[in-house]
């Protein structure tokens, strides 16, 4: 069985299979969304065409330096 807890792209718990970007661009709802709103949300999965339930999680970062040149 696939770890499905929170990981970098939706993973179908029916079939393992990670979605890819491309996947996540062309899901009929907005995947992106889900994450930044930490939303619910079923999901059709593109390899075995099994439904699921996605929730999206947010996790901010940030990197600080001295001047903005540093941060290149």
């Amino acid at each position: 069985m696939a770890d499905t807890f929170q990981q970098r792209t939706p993973t179908c718990p029916h079939c393992g299979y990670a979605m890819d970007h491309d996947d996540m661009v062309n899901a009929p709802d907005d995947v992106f969304e889900a994450a930044v709103n930490e939303q619910r949300l079923p999901v059709t999965c593109p390899s075995c065409d099994a439904q699921y339930w996605l929730q999206g999680g947010y996790s901010p970062h940030y990197t600080t330096a001295f001047s903005e040149e540093e941060l290149s």
